[in-house]
């Protein structure tokens, strides 16, 4: 098997393991610079989704011809995953707004098929901003923004979700669209400081 490490061949020879997961941890603690992280395969000149990740780790190193691994820091990581994130609220924001006046106007159908795309951004926000804080090894209880523990922002979109499932349940499009309009709205400004938060945490980070 030919390895490369951000384009630079690596000695095979000297990685140990027999599966490609077993590779890529030696790569990473014995031939990555301190600070920089494994964070995207390529095999055998195929980049390597991440549905498709763990099943190509479970691979035997015999199976491949060609690895090549790239990395990036950790700060540069989790600034990525921030802006990324911090774009998607803003159009979930206007989404959201849409949706509210879709119920209003009683497009009910339409209106819940563009709040069910919301849902997804923010399933894929939540699990950024968590997996950002778990690299920064943040302590969610004790730190604040304005004032609020971090941990009670986290919680803050699934209090709101309840009560819109709440609304769905009864049918109250009405108050459905003055959840969306207010109380989400209200979340995701405090998800943008939150956001803004832990990219500062990441540039500081050494």
């Amino acid at each position: 098997m030919k390895l490369f490490l951000d384009d630079s061949p690596v000695e095979s020879q000297t990685v140990e393991g027999d599966t490609i997961e077993a590779a890529v941890r030696h790569v990473q603690s014995e031939v990555c610079t301190p600070g920089r992280l494994v964070v995207r395969l390529r095999f055998d000149g195929e980049d390597v989704s991440e549905e498709a990740l763990a099943s190509t780790l479970q691979k035997e190193v015999s199976s491949c011809s060609r690895l090549e691994l790239f990395t990036s820091t950790k700060q540069a990581l989790i600034g990525e995953a921030m802006n990324q994130a911090s774009a998607s609220l803003h159009e979930t924001e206007e989404t959201c707004r849409q949706v509210a006046g879709l119920l209003t106007e009683g497009k009910t159908q339409e209106g819940m098929q563009a709040f069910s795309d919301c849902l997804t951004v923010w399933r894929q926000v939540h699990r950024a901003v968590l997996q950002s804080i778990q690299m920064l090894d943040l302590d969610v209880d004790a730190m604040t923004v304005g004032d609020e523990p971090i941990s009670a922002i986290i919680a803050r979109p699934k209090e709101v979700l309840l009560q819109v499932r709440e609304a769905l349940r009864v049918d109250d499009h009405v108050l459905l669209a003055d959840l969306l309009q207010y109380e989400f709205s209200d979340v995701t400004n405090q998800w943008f400081i939150l956001i803004a938060r832990i990219r500062e945490e990441a540039e500081s980070a050494v």
